[in-house]
């Protein structure tokens, strides 16, 4: 699952929206809607629950802003053993 993207980092370049299969990534405008100053886009996670943990858009990520973890997270029944 993809845990963060580091936004002071990402340049908005897209590379990861392209490299991920299950299309979890979109590009945003970050700042104020309002501001007259120029928009930057970043990526961000829209979907996570559809992330396959594949690392492709931290592996593809020229920024390294991107990290994914492996971590299985077991509800608590599953937990209890008797």
């Amino acid at each position: 699952m993809i845990e963060s993207i580091d936004l002071s980092l990402c340049d908005g370049c897209g590379v990861c929206i392209e490299s991920c299969p299950t299309d979890v990534l979109r590009l945003m405008e970050a700042g104020k809607p309002w501001a007259v100053e120029p928009k930057t886009w970043k990526a961000v996670i829209v979907y996570p629950n559809d992330c396959h943990s594949c690392r492709l858009c931290a592996l593809d990520c020229h920024v390294d802003a991107i990290r994914v973890t492996h971590a299985l997270e077991i509800p608590p029944p599953f937990l209890v053993h008797r």
